[in-house]
């Protein structure tokens, strides 16, 4: 999907001494984001799913809302090259080596939410893990639908109101939750930034 981008994306800050939590304000365009959702609805949501010890399984307590995964390989080369500057670039000995090729579409329905939790890593081989989590707000036109985090050592929960366009990027292992939607439809897009660890660069000269 391509279209003529009105600005560049740019970083916005959420909390000064978290610098692995921020925003990428119109990392897609209205024009992005309204396709998606109809490239969306148009193949089709089921219930999404909690990992567990045993494999995946629903838990409606956790989470209600519905979920499609998207296979692109493409894409996630797309992103990247939009994304690469405004990422960490490495964290210790891991480097940053590009997007999860599997996206994830969410919808919230009025009801649905997504109860307190951390995201899980994808490994793609002892070599290569996904830190980040790269969540894409296709929409606002609803009601609730924040997203909430809770962080050590802050008092008060940092809470990220939806923008249509705008990543929100962080760590899987910051605690969140997505809050109940109570009008309208809230639709996302997610997907995970990779790193390579160093080693494995050292083994492809």
């Amino acid at each position: 999907m391509n279209s003529i981008r009105p600005s560049a994306p740019r970083v916005r800050p959420i909390n000064k001494d978290r610098s692995d939590l921020f925003l990428i304000d119109e990392f897609l365009d209205p024009l992005e984001c309204r396709q998606w959702i109809a490239t969306a609805e148009a193949s089709g949501f089921e219930r999404a799913l909690i990992n567990t010890s045993v494999g995946q399984l629903p838990a409606p307590e956790v989470r209600n809302n519905d979920r499609l995964i998207w296979d692109d390989p493409e894409l996630a080369e797309r992103w990247w090259q939009r994304a690469a500057a405004l990422i960490p670039a490495a964290f210790g000995r891991w480097h940053a080596s590009g997007l999860n090729e599997r996206f994830r579409f969410y919808r919230y329905r009025p009801g649905q939410r997504f109860a307190a939790h951390y995201d899980g890593s994808y490994q793609r081989n002892r070599d290569e893990n996904s830190w980040l989590t790269l969540l894409v707000y296709l929409n606002d036109d609803f009601a609730g639908g924040t997203t909430r985090f809770d962080l050590a050592g802050v008092a008060d929960p940092v809470v990220v109101q939806p923008q249509a366009g705008m990543a929100l990027v962080f760590m899987h292992d910051r605690l969140h939750q997505g809050d109940e939607v109570t009008a309208g439809t809230k639709y996302v897009l997610r997907t995970d930034v990779m790193y390579r660890h160093e080693r494995a660069q050292s083994t492809d000269l």
